[in-house]
């Protein structure tokens, strides 16, 4: 592994993704990165000529956010990842590698082309079932939601919008070529770090 190496673990969320790049990092001495943690600055560094669907995000209200349709969600998601892109790509070129990018901002179709092997990128998705079950256990869903009028219908349009997203990742990773891992609780998360590591020839 060279010191230039990165690795591309994507995704659509509730995967167990943040918990494998832990892992990962630590055990070989990655320099993680997680995109997530990105998207709140980006959105206000954002300029409503060049990345207008990051922009609106700014000052939506909890209803623009979460109760339009699911469908909606989904393009609008896609959309705001494809803008975000570049501006991820200028925090990556100031670190240090080897490293391990990981998040949901990392579409298929644009890792893709900036990779030499298919063993450079891995994608994560839960199976419906999955998700649902695990986002109700996290603490921070219902302050996200706290201040829409309906929160009940809100969580339920956030669901499907990430089930839209996970099978759009699926399909999208498939076409260019890309491997996925289904979660569906069947392994834990070390048996996802073992695979993630076989795959990125880390092992």
């Amino acid at each position: 592994m060279t010191n230039d190496a990165i690795f591309y673990l994507g995704g659509s969320p509730c995967a167990g993704k943040s918990s494998v790049a832990e892992i990962l990092a630590a055990r070989y001495g990655l320099t993680y990165i997680r995109l997530d943690d990105k998207l709140a600055d980006h959105i206000q560094a954002s300029s409503p000529d060049t990345q207008p669907t990051l922009a609106s995000l700014k000052n939506a209200t909890c209803d623009e956010i979460w109760l339009i349709p699911s469908v909606q969600q989904t393009r609008r998601e896609i959309q705001f990842y494809l803008e975000e892109f570049p501006l991820h790509q200028k925090d990556i070129a100031k670190a240090t590698g080897p490293l391990l990018l990981e998040g949901a901002a990392l579409l298929p179709c644009l890792v893709a082309p900036l990779i030499n092997t298919m063993h450079s990128a891995l994608y994560m998705v839960p199976t419906a079932s999955f998700q649902r079950e695990h986002y109700s256990q996290r603490p921070w869903v219902a302050d996200v939601l706290r201040d829409c009028s309906d929160p009940a219908k809100a969580f339920e349009n956030w669901m499907r919008r990430d089930e839209r997203f996970a099978r759009w990742v699926r399909h999208t990773a498939h076409v260019h070529g890309l491997q996925t891992i289904i979660v569906d609780g069947s392994r834990d998360i070390e048996t996802h770090a073992r695979l993630a590591a076989q795959h990125f020839g880390l092992m």
